[in-house]
């Protein structure tokens, strides 16, 4: 039983890496750049920090359900990226580095924190199921409430930051000598 545990672990495992890899993938398909897809990226191991966090804090354990719930917040939390990173290059065409950061920021608002809201506010009756039935299923719940709500504001805060310090421009000094 217990080497079978370790099976379906390894094999949850394998599955989170792949989808990390296909998102990716994808991704640098979609921006044609893999440095916008990366930048998307590292939403996924901010979002690993709150669902860790989050699940130490309800002391639940980690279970075939949290790691399966670890899976769907991949998918889930690059979203948000992908709304702010593709808004931000489209207006680039038309604005300055700055404003395009901030309008971006104002125009992806809402439908960020709607999608990610609703995500997180379906997931809190599970999360506080008590019993049997529930505890198959909390873990799952707390992984993507946690991973999700430090999604959104890395997504609104943190993003802006790193697409400005990537993307910024550098000006080089030339000296006529």
């Amino acid at each position: 039983m217990n080497r079978m545990m370790q099976e379906e672990f390894s094999a949850l495992y394998r599955a989170i890496a792949i989808a990390v890899f296909l998102v990716f993938v994808v991704l640098s398909a979609q921006f044609e750049s893999p440095k916008f897809s990366f930048m998307v990226m590292t939403t996924i191991p901010f979002s690993l920090i709150g669902s860790f966090g989050l699940l130490q804090l309800t002391g639940v354990s980690i279970s075939m359900t949290s790691i399966l719930g670890f899976l769907i917040l991949i998918g889930t939390v690059v979203n948000n990226g992908i709304l702010y990173v593709d808004t931000v290059n489209q207006y680039r065409m038309t604005m300055d580095l700055k404003t395009a950061l901030i309008e971006a920021g104002a125009t992806r608002l809402r439908p960020i924190l709607m999608t990610s809201l609703t995500t997180i506010l379906s997931m809190i009756p599970m999360a506080l199921a008590i019993g049997d039935s529930g505890s198959t299923t909390q873990g799952l719940a707390v992984v993507n409430i946690g991973g999700l709500t430090v999604g959104v504001v890395v997504a609104l805060f943190i993003l802006p930051i790193y697409y400005a310090l990537m993307n910024g421009s550098r000006q080089r000094v030339v000296l006529d000598i």
